[in-house]
């Protein structure tokens, strides 16, 4: 029998282990968790519906948009649910599914609402590809404004995808109206079809041109993507100042560069810059600040780093870009943060430092708010500090002028991290899940709170 998600008030929950200097002369406490969904299966986004029904969404991997009512109880029937559109998810490290969810920002007047999943491959793909990206919008039901009506779906994207992996899934409006989507380079690096075939550490020789996708401007795959939804109907609109407007790039590109970026947030300073969770190919995981179109650099850089698949565990000193990579954009944008995973210390490694975690899964900019000590402070998670063992992380990066601002570890938890979300009014939630994947009943949703010592 399915157990339904339920709301738990007042639960507080201490982590363990570790304090942040967060500016000179002031510690933070140890950040408190307080429940408030559990027997999710795997949420990854939590947003709150811009129509003063103090109402909020939760997007879950497996399908389903749960809709936490204002009284804080969770209804008994979805807000969405699409897992009959969705191809079969397996019970195991599974990247696709429902992976993205935007607010319209004129929601109150419009009902709008925007997602990204994983659909079975259609008949005209490529022969043998994985599955089909979807972007599509949903409007609420005329009769029932607690549910998106299932049929109004407009579907404006549908990308063939080669592999299972590499999915990207980051959506969101910026305060230029317009939506953002992360689309990752296709993970055709490590097969096609419906099995992964070989790591990022083994890739043969007829692969290797799969790493290209992300920096091929004729391609939609390793960008990130700007339309307008409201003009260009049944489609969309481009915004004319898109840097491809003009060129021999696809229009819908904003920038590019990107291996997978899973989670995008905005300032809320209103600056209109976004930052981009992209999740390690090999070392080094980064965030990154787009303040502007361009480059950021992979497959020839990770993070801060040469990559060189040949030799990923020995990468060089020198980065040399191809000709056709300085043709487009002389300089490559490079992270605000970045830090090693484990697999520096594969045999082999000659990076010579320690691992800090495993995978970046989100990262949102503390402006407003309490703690006052965390602010212009980017608060960021990590997946788990341990492969097998549950362990996520949370840390927080100190904005600065340096090219890599500097961090510092704010707690270890019990859990995995699948996401972390900041809402409207600045707080802080962080997803979570026990087991790989989305199944079973692990799933939660935390609010995390902060006390100055």
């Amino acid at each position: 029998m399915t157990r339904t998600p339920r709301y738990i008030n007042s639960l507080s929950l201490m982590l363990c282990c570790f304090l942040i200097s967060a500016t000179p002369g002031h510690t933070l406490e140890q950040p408190a968790l307080n429940l408030v969904v559990d027997n999710l299966v795997a949420p990854i986004d939590l947003a709150t519906l811009p129509d003063d029904s103090a109402r909020r969404v939760i997007l879950d991997q497996s399908g389903i948009i749960h809709l936490l009512l204002p009284d804080n109880t969770v209804a008994a029937e979805p807000f969405l649910d699409i897992t009959d559109r969705l191809l079969p998810l397996e019970e195991g490290f599974e990247e696709r599914g429902l992976l993205g969810m935007a607010i319209h920002p004129e929601f109150s007047s419009n009902g709008r609402i925007y997602v990204t999943y994983s659909a079975p491959l259609k008949s005209d793909a490529p022969a043998n590809w994985n599955q089909t990206k979807i972007v599509s919008e949903f409007t609420v039901d005329s009769k029932d404004s607690n549910r998106l009506d299932a049929n109004s779906e407009r579907v404006l994207i549908s990308q063939p995808w080669p592999s299972r992996k590499h999915n990207g899934g980051a959506l969101g409006f910026g305060p230029d109206g317009y939506l953002y989507i992360g689309f990752g380079d296709g993970g055709g690096i490590h097969g096609i079809g419906p099995e992964t075939l070989n790591d990022a550490y083994s890739v043969p020789a007829n692969r290797l041109h799969w790493d290209s996708t992300a920096q091929d401007l004729q391609s939609l795959y390793g960008k990130l993507l700007r339309i307008d939804v409201d003009n260009g109907y049944p489609g969309y609109a481009i915004p004319n100042d898109n840097p491809m407007v003009g060129t021999l790039g696809r229009d819908e590109i904003y920038a590019w560069g990107f291996r997978n970026p899973y989670r995008i947030s905005f300032d809320p300073n209103g600056s209109g810059d976004l930052f981009i969770t992209a999740v390690a190919e090999t070392l080094w995981e980064a965030i990154y600040r787009v303040n502007k179109p361009g480059n950021y650099g992979w497959p020839y850089k990770e993070g801060t780093h040469c990559f060189e698949r040949t030799s990923p565990l020995a990468p060089p000193a020198d980065c040399t870009l191809p000709d056709t990579a300085k043709t487009i954009d002389d300089v490559l944008n490079e992270p605000v943060v970045e830090y090693p995973n484990m697999s520096v210390h594969r045999e082999g490694s000659t990076v010579g430092v320690a691992g800090v975690g495993t995978a970046v899964v989100g990262a949102v900019m503390h402006r407003e708010g309490e703690p006052a000590q965390l602010k212009n402070q980017l608060v960021f998670a990590d997946w788990s500090l341990d492969f097998q063992k549950p362990s996520g992380q949370l840390f927080a990066a100190t904005e600065s002028n340096d090219a890599l601002w500097k961090f510092e570890k704010l707690a270890t938890l019990e859990t995995r991290i699948i996401a972390l979300v900041q809402d409207t009014d600045h707080r802080k939630y962080i997803m979570t899940n026990d087991n790989f994947g989305p199944y079973g009943n692990t799933g939660k949703v935390y609010l995390v709170e902060f006390g100055d010592k």
